[in-house]
């Protein structure tokens, strides 16, 4: 499941780089929301290991915009 959650958190971070529009950072939002929850339900290995992995994943930037306030899902990006 850590890697399935993984290239799910790397496909949205790279959309949403790409196109930093309020659906994209939402869906960004969504993956660091879901990776961070299964993190937190694993053995303290993992969890270390799979953190360390997201915050090479994450530019600081984005990560900041993702946990501002939530952006509604709608339509995709133009």
């Amino acid at each position: 499941m850590l890697l399935k959650y993984l290239n799910e958190l790397d496909n949205a971070v790279r959309e949403a780089t790409a196109h930093p529009c309020p659906q994209a950072l939402a869906q960004c939002a969504e993956r660091v929301r879901v990776l961070e929850d299964y993190l937190d339900s694993q053995m303290e290995p993992v969890r270390r290991r799979g953190r360390e992995i997201m915050d090479t994943m994450v530019p600081p930037a984005l990560y900041a915009r993702v946990h501002e306030a939530p952006v509604p899902m709608a339509a995709g990006c133009l």
